[in-house]
């Protein structure tokens, strides 16, 4: 081999580059993987908690930071959601309640028109003459004791013009002293409304009154006055 051409070789390696130049850049490379040799041992195996190992700690809390935070907006999306489902199941429930109540009162509606309709269809027009009747009166305990419920049914045998009409309860009791009669309306209950009717072909009539302490109901009379005249009648014995 030519030494003039091997020596020629050498120095067009790097092309611009001079010898020194080159030695340098090698050394320079070299000190740099060996300060991140040195960095990277540092952070593995140095003291808990160093610069190096706080710089990567510090970049990890960062993104856990990120993805709690998304985390955090997505629970309280969902809460919203729950929360506005929750609503409407509510409202759902109210108004499914409301309906059943309704429903319910209009069954029972229902039956007392039935009921009145029954009585209807077995009445013979014109066998009153215009005469005004009393039936189906009833009487009821209700849920606080010593307190009652009646109704009754009043008729009038022919359509005519309305008129008003007072209520009078004669209610028979028991007691230590023997038997004695409430009467009602009394000076307190003149102005009750359930002692006064309007009657064309029928109304309903009904109340409720309560029994003095220690006292047994025997009877309830109802009478229907017009102008203090009697009209029509009925007792029931209990």
């Amino acid at each position: 081999m030519n030494p003039k051409k091997t020596h020629h070789s050498r120095r067009t390696l790097l092309p611009g580059v001079k010898r020194s130049s080159r030695f340098a850049f090698a050394y320079g490379l070299l000190l740099g993987l060996v300060v991140l040799g040195a960095c990277a041992a540092y952070a593995l195996w140095g003291p808990k908690g160093n610069i190096i190992q706080g710089l990567f700690s510090t970049q990890e809390i960062e993104v856990l930071n990120d993805q709690l935070a998304e985390l955090q907006a997505k629970t309280i999306e969902m809460q919203e959601e729950i929360s506005r489902t929750n609503e409407l199941v509510k409202l759902d429930k109210e108004a499914r309640s409301k309906l059943n109540l309704l429903i319910s009162n209009l069954e029972s509606e229902n039956a007392k028109l039935k009921e009145d309709l029954a009585f209807f269809e077995g009445f013979i027009p014109g066998s009153l003459q215009g005469a005004i009747s009393l039936k189906r009166l009833q009487v009821n305990k209700d849920t606080i004791p010593g307190q009652y419920r009646y109704k009754a049914l009043v008729i009038q045998g022919s359509q005519r013009p309305e008129i008003t009409l007072n209520v009078q309860v004669l209610i028979k009791v028991l007691n230590k002293d023997g038997s004695s009669v409430i009467v009602l309306p009394n000076a307190e209950s003149s102005e009750d409304p359930q002692f006064k009717i309007k009657l064309t072909r029928f109304s309903r009539v009904s109340g409720m009154f309560s029994l003095p302490e220690d006292s047994k109901l025997q009877s309830v009379e109802m009478r229907i006055l017009d102008a203090g005249a009697i009209r029509a009648q009925s007792t029931i014995k209990l």
